[in-house]
């Protein structure tokens, strides 16, 4: 009995002795294997943006624009669509999608009296008399008050307050007419109590006919809480209409509508391209409310705005089809407009018997190769053309870089084959210069994920030189379809990624985009392209929800985790690719959460090896490099981007989350460390 307690007891010292070293011969096993011979010539992918109005991005955001509702046309509800019992009828399941509810809001929001208690002032929005007939609304101000100075008018509060400066002025515009009025308009600056910080414009002379009214104003006082003061003088009805003001330090010294600090933020990102409008606002929900880009161009004044399904629903565009052009040259990077296939947005259209088809409306498909051929001309036509003089006569006779155009947004079937290849031809044959793009099916199914089957079900599949697959999915299928685009028949279309979105809680969502992009580099033959998304949020619209590439309020910019993710990937951009893989305990590649995802290639322009590592873990993992196969140490850029899932970015901490830079000296048949969720980026010179 003595003998056997004391070998249990000698047994128990020598395993916990040994312990460590058990574990570091299981550790080693765990390898991340760099293959630096036979690299594969790839195309380094484009990384450019998808622009659509959406979370207060343009209008609350970027377009600089400070007055919300300005000319007094956001509860416009969509034209040709019919309400039922607080619904929209004649579409599929209605109850069913939020997003099918009968739009609704205050026709004056943005607008209120001042202070909001008073008796004296009552707001209205009528449609007599009517500016013109792109906007038939106005602000009716009716003051009962005679001779009261000071205390009663009516103020718009803008995008969540209104972001004076000490210094700066800020330049107004708006029309106005009045009925049994004859007292003077005073407008000004005033912070959120409605104190003066400003000079004031004194308008007399008012008239039943409408006038432009324009006023310099120079702030004396900084506030995020301002707001912009009307207040009649004497009694009568005052109309108010297209209501305008900028701040003067527009990004080009003014000379733009684009918020300066909001343009500084993207510009640092540099994008390849920038793909517009849309998104769903491309084909509407129905054929009123498809994107007429003609009626976005020109005099703000003439110009109508949207309905749009995406919250906040209405759009003034302000910063329309010309300026998404300007938008484009300020950011030095190409334009990829997309434009109208014929058809709706599936969801919204009954299904057809008939496989992947609708019951679209019908329509004659030479209006939209028309549109799209006016479209073109006005970006890159000469100015003695019809639609290239109405460039010139905006401000910009050079040719827009406009280099792609795509037909459609989604769209899919039938229908949507034979329009392809009108619309295809149409544009091929005037303008061959230009990169078309075509659309895939959407859906969540697997027969969706499908995608490129659908590519013999064109017309003409040699048409589908680059193929737009959108996908929306959660970390699992991610990882499930690490190597989809291996599996791609060659030669086949180009790769081009044009809505991506993978849920989850935060850093997930960013690091599962992070592992797709991976599989886009490691399949560089077929000439990928990524236009990132979300790109930009109003963070008090959304409350912080979300992970775009850049959050604002209505006085700064900030970028966030999902923009130092998607700038690792754009600055380190490979034409070689090596191969790569994380194997396990077992000596096999076991693709998990518990995976290392990487991709590994050479910069030719640096002359540098770059490996880029994913781990989607909650804790730190050590591993075994295998980087070529000769051991020796070289000085490295590591840089790792990692979160706590926590603590996000946030306008009282924009750099909570920042990428980490070091110079190493990497050992590359070492061991290493990575960081919990984490995306990591090693550089180093190839000996």
């Amino acid at each position: 009995m003595k003998k056997s307690k004391f070998l249990i007891i000698i047994l128990t010292i020598f395993l916990q002795n040994n312990y460590s070293i058990f574990a570091q011969t299981e550790n080693e096993k765990n390898l991340l294997k760099i293959d630096l011979s036979n690299p594969k010539k790839v195309t380094p992918i484009e990384y450019g943006w998808h622009y659509e109005e959406i979370g207060m991005m343009g209008e609350g955001g970027l377009y600089a624009e400070m007055v919300r509702n300005s000319a007094l046309e956001e509860a416009n509800p969509p034209n040709g669509m019919e309400v039922k019992d607080a619904y929209y009828t004649n579409v599929p399941e209605p109850t069913r999608n939020p997003r099918k509810k009968a739009y609704s809001i205050d026709s004056l929001v943005g607008w209120e009296k001042f202070p909001e208690d008073n008796k004296y002032v009552k707001l209205k929005v009528v449609n007599t008399n009517p500016l013109n007939k792109f906007n038939p609304h106005s602000l009716q101000i009716d003051n009962k008050a005679n001779g009261v100075h000071g205390q009663y008018g009516v103020v718009n509060k803008g995008f969540f307050g209104m972001y004076f400066k000490k210094g700066n002025r800020y330049e107004l515009s708006f029309y106005s007419r009045t009925e049994g009025f004859s007292g003077n308009l005073k407008v000004f600056l005033c912070d959120s109590v409605g104190g003066k910080i400003s000079n004031i414009f004194e308008v007399s002379g008012l008239t039943g006919d409408w006038i432009k009214y324009t006023f310099s104003f120079e702030a004396i006082a900084s506030t995020d809480k301002g707001m912009l003061y009307f207040e009649p003088s004497g009694k009568g009805k005052t109309f108010l209409d297209v209501v305008t003001l900028f701040p003067n330090d527009t990004w080009d010294n003014g000379k733009s509508v684009f918020r300066s600090d909001v343009m500084k933020n993207m510009i640092d990102y540099a994008p390849d391209f920038l793909r517009f409008p849309g998104g769903c606002i491309v084909h509407g929900v129905n054929v009123e409310t498809m994107y007429h880009w003609k009626e976005t161009i020109g005099d703000i004044a003439n110009r109508p705005g949207e309905w749009s399904k995406w919250s906040p629903n209405y759009r003034t565009d302000g910063l329309g089809y010309h300026e998404f052009y300007e938008l484009c040259e300020y950011l030095h990077c190409d334009a990829m407009y997309v434009t109208s296939s014929g058809l709706v947005c599936s969801p919204w259209v009954y299904e057809s018997k008939e496989r992947d088809e609708h019951l679209f409306p019908k329509v004659n498909i030479q209006d939209y190769i028309q549109d799209a051929l006016d479209a073109i001309e006005y970006a890159i036509g000469p100015v003695d053309s019809k639609w290239g003089s109405k460039r010139a006569e905006n401000g910009h006779p050079k040719p827009f870089p406009l280099k792609y155009i795509e037909i459609g947004n989604e769209d899919f079937g039938p229908t949507y084959y034979r329009n392809y290849d009108a619309i295809y031809h149409a544009i091929n044959s005037k303008y061959p210069q230009l990169k078309i793009i075509a659309n895939s099916i959407i859906g969540q199914s697997k027969d969706a994920d499908m995608k490129r089957e659908r590519v013999a079900d064109f017309v003409d599949p040699l048409t589908v030189k680059i193929f737009d697959e959108h996908y929306y999915k959660d970390i699992p299928w991610v990882i499930e379809n690490y190597y989809k685009f291996d599996q791609y028949t060659r030669p086949g279309p180009d790769l081009f990624i044009g809505e991506l979105g993978i849920r989850g809680r935060h850093p997930f969502d960013v690091l599962g985009e992070a592992i797709f992009m991976m599989g886009m580099e490691r399949n560089g033959d077929l000439n990928p392209m990524m236009a990132d998304r979300p790109l930009l949020r109003n963070w008090d619209f959304v409350e912080g929800h979300g992970n775009p590439l850049f959050f604002h309020t209505n006085s700064k910019s900030f970028k966030t985790y999902n923009f130092y993710m998607s700038k690792l990937f754009r600055d380190n951009k490979i034409d070689m690719l090596y191969g790569s893989k994380n194997l396990a305990g077992n000596n096999e590649e076991e693709i998990n959460e518990n995976y290392l995802f990487s991709s590994a290639g050479f910069d030719s322009e640096t002359n540098e090896v770059v490996i880029k590592i994913v781990n989607l873990q909650e804790n730190k993992v050590s591993t075994m490099l295998q980087i070529g196969n000769k051991k020796e140490l070289v000085k490295a850029e590591i840089t790792t981007l990692n979160s706590d899932g926590k603590v996000k970015n946030t306008p009282q901490r924009p750099n909570a989350e920042v990428p980490n830079i070091k110079s190493v000296q990497l050992n590359l048949q070492g061991d290493y460390t990575f960081e919990p969720k984490s995306l990591t980026v090693i550089r180093f010179k190839r000996i």
